[in-house]
């Protein structure tokens, strides 16, 4: 669809990059919860990995934000809690690998997902 629209080669790769070769984990889990003997590699998106820091944020934004959410009572602890794990996850994961981003990116990175997704998901008083 990105090619039809004719996007530009620059975010036809961010497209195809943004989910790296991620486990997808739901569907991984429900196949061993229904006991089938299931690899890994079956349950990971085909890549490639992010190539660029533009990639690389693109996946951990859409990550970051999917995982929030799925939470319950997303207060700012439990933001920032679920934003840490899912960037570190991804990092050992090696899907940053190939992105450039650093650490200090990252760093900084977690900041300001927390700061704006707090915003967006904090709790407003219920008017009459």
């Amino acid at each position: 669809m990105a090619k039809q629209y004719r996007l530009g080669r620059k975010i036809i790769d961010i497209i195809e990059q943004h989910h790296g070769t991620s486990l997808i984990t739901y569907f991984y889990q429900k196949a061993k919860e229904q006991g089938e003997n299931v690899s890994e590699t079956e349950f990971r998106y085909p890549g490639p990995k992010p190539q660029t820091k533009e990639a690389g944020l693109v996946m951990l934004a859409d990550a970051v934000e999917a995982a929030c959410r799925s939470l319950v009572d997303p207060n700012p602890a439990r933001i920032e809690a679920m934003v840490q794990k899912v960037i570190t996850n991804i990092f050992l994961d090696g899907q940053l690998d190939a992105c450039e981003l650093t650490l200090k990116d990252l760093h900084k990175i977690a900041e300001r997902f927390t700061k704006i997704l707090t915003g967006i998901f904090h709790q407003r008083i219920e008017y009459p």
